[in-house]
Formats: C-alpha cells, sequence, structure tokens
C-alpha cells in the first residue's frame, strides 16, 4: 500500500512531532513523514529532526519559513502572529514540492493563512471532514478551551473548576480552534493538580493517541475518496 505523505508544522521544541515520528516507525502505518516546516529558527525541533533522521535512518528534511525569510510586499500589513502572503505562498510551494497529502499543525503558534487554509483547510463549502487536509493537536476540550494555548489552558481548566482536561484533534479552519473536531481524548482533573502537573498529563495523552489518530483520519478518509461515507 503507497504511503500517505503528512508534513508536521512546528514551532518550538518537537516533542509532540518526535513522538508521532516514533510511533509512526514503530507501528509500521502506511504513514510517511518528508518534511518539517518551522517558523522559529531558534525551535528544538530542527535538532530533534536530525536526532530522528539518524536514529531510524530517516530522511525528513526541516525547512525554516517565516515572515522574516518571506516578509511582506510594499502594499502589505503584517498582523502580528498572521502569515504574510509570501510566507504562505512558500509553504504551498514546499509542500507541493513533496507531494504531501495532509498536513499536521503540532505547536504552530501562527494564524494559518487563508491561502493555506483554502488548499488543505476547512471551507465552507464542504460537507464531509475528510475533504481537508489539515489538522491541528489542541491541549484542551473545545470549545471551552478556544484561542488558548500551552499551560494557559490548564490554568482555565483549574479556574473554571471543570473535572476534566483533555486533548483534542481538530480540521484547521480560518479561525483559531473552530474548525469540525475529530477527536477527543479525556483527561480527570485531580484534586492536588496544578497547571504544570495537568498540562503535563495532556501532553502524555496527546503524545500517546496523536500517531494513532492520524493514522486513523488517514483511513477513513482514504475510504471516502474512494466512494465510501
Amino acid at each position: 500500500m503507497k504511503q500517505t505523505a503528512i508534513a508536521i508544522l512546528a514551532s518550538g521544541s518537537g516533542t509532540t512531532a518526535e513522538a508521532v515520528v516514533r510511533h509512526i516507525v514503530r507501528e509500521e502505518y502506511d504513514i510517511t513523514v518528508p518534511l518539517v516546516i518551522c517558523n522559529n529558527p531558534t525551535a528544538g525541533i530542527f535538532d530533534r529532526i536530525k536526532q530522528l533522521n539518524r536514529t531510524y535512518n530517516l530522511k525528513i528534511d526541516t525547512k525554516l519559513i517565516n515572515s522574516r525569510t518571506h516578509p511582506v510586499k510594499p502594499d502589505e500589513t503584517l498582523v502580528p502572529n498572521h502569515q504574510t502572503d509570501a510566507e504562505q505562498l512558500a509553504i504551498l510551494d514546499v509542500l507541493a514540492a513533496y507531494n504531501i497529502n495532509v498536513v499536521v499543525l503540532m505547536g504552530f503558534m501562527k494564524h494559518i493563512g487563508p491561502q493555506i487554509i483554502n488548499t488543505y483547510g476547512w471551507r465552507s463549502d464542504y460537507t464531509s471532514i475528510y475533504q481537508a487536509r489539515m489538522l491541528n493537536t489542541h491541549p484542551g476540550l473545545l470549545p471551552a478551551t478556544k484561542g488558548m494555548f500551552g499551560v494557559h489552558v490548564q490554568e482555565a481548566v483549574l479556574a473554571q473548576h471543570k473535572p476534566q482536561a483533555g486533548h483534542t484533534v481538530h480540521i484547521v479552519s480560518d479561525e483559531y480552534d473552530e474548525g469540525p473536531t475529530i477527536f477527543e481524548h479525556r483527561v480527570p482533573v485531580n484534586v492536588d493538580d496544578t497547571p504544570e502537573t495537568l498540562f503535563a498529563r495532556v501532553q502524555q495523552t496527546e503524545k500517546a493517541h496523536l500517531a494513532a489518530d492520524i493514522a486513523s483520519f488517514l483511513a477513513s478518509q482514504q475510504h471516502y475518496n474512494e466512494g465510501g461515507k
């Protein structure tokens, strides 16, 4: 069976990406990860991918693409945490060059631009989640933690005395954390939890499930594309 090529977009240390790649290799999923795109030149993910390549004899390429490598045009206004037009086009070009089927955001800290959404993300004319090709992993239950990130999600969970935290995989749309939810994994809140301890357990759950979630989505998407429902 032909492997499905996915690209990872990340901004930080890359621990989630590392866990996903390791699970893909160990579980022998029909998935290949030829490309990682990062917007942060000092992010730890670059070194992690190098180590994964050495450990498993992989050939994952990394690309740095951001608003400095691809700045605004003279008539364009740069909105903080948003992508420039040139940045979007550069990402689309490299995704096409690597024949990427599905893109997965793993701690990517920039708002995905409309050109990329139109090609890979959720569109209003879609009738099935399997028409979209861009997923995000979010360290909270949606919509309650929409727009939050990192340990701040768990701060909100504890402040609101929620009985459960969790991890969500959803389709990427033009607004933060508003695309259709695909998978949800709940994590009970302990009475002695701090934001840090709760966040650590949510991350552990995310890393344990994300590769399998991606594989499940891809299998269902293939069934849909072959005429299934």
